[in-house]
Parts: structure tokens; sequence; C-alpha cells
């Protein structure tokens, strides 16, 4: 038993893992909501990449577990990555990011559809 606990705290210190996310959609724009309770928002870094949204960022343990005795371990520390396929293009040079109670809250501007753009004809 002590083995299997202390094979868990390992993991949980030194693996990667993707923090849970809700993706919520309306007629101007995209949000999203991670949660990264116990994250640092100046450690967090976000990217676009076509339609592909990455977080990247560290939640670091309260406490130090090699100096404790561990009798439950459910919460993810360390390096995460969360990549999430966005349903529609967006304005990212138009995005916003806030960090509240626990949660990242990033706001993407809905690309507009069909844009019609005009083109001047010039006569020679």
């Amino acid at each position: 038993m002590k083995e299997e606990i202390t094979q868990k705290s390992f993991l949980f210190f030194s693996s990667s893992w993707e923090p849970a996310a809700d993706i919520y959609e309306d007629e101007r724009e995209i949000k999203i909501v991670v949660d990264a309770a116990g994250v640092d928002p100046e450690r967090l870094q976000i990217t676009l990449e076509g339609r592909t949204l990455e977080i990247i960022g560290e939640r670091s343990a309260p406490l130090q577990a090699n100096l404790l005795r561990i009798h439950q371990m459910e919460i993810d520390y360390g390096h995460f990555s969360r990549r999430i396929q966005l349903p529609v293009p967006v304005v990212f040079e138009r995005s916003q990011s806030i960090y509240k109670y626990g949660f990242l809250v990033i706001i993407l501007p809905k690309k507009p559809r069909d844009e019609v753009i005009r083109i001047s004809v010039e006569a020679e």
C-alpha cells in the first residue's frame, strides 16, 4: 500500500495533466473556463494556432509530499498543457483572459462571417 501511494505521488508531481475546461458560445464570442486553482496566472501561456487553443502552465504543490505521510492524494500538480479545438474561427488579437477565484476565463471574439470586401478597379 505504501509503495502504491509513493508511486502515485511521484506521478502527481512529475507527469503532465490536463485541467478541466468548459466551452460556451453565443452570437458574438467563445468563452472558455479552465479550472486553474492554485496556478500562478503570471506563469500561464495561451497560444492559438489555426483553431487550436493551447493553455500551458504549472500548479505547484502547497506542501512537500516527501515530508508528510500521505493518506489521500487526488489533486494533480506539476506541468500541464490543455489543447482545445475551437468550434469557429476567432479574432485572437482582440481576446481577453481573466483569472478569478481559481478559474481562467478566456474570451475570444468570433471572426465575422463572410465579410464583403470590395476591390476597386483602376482603368489604365
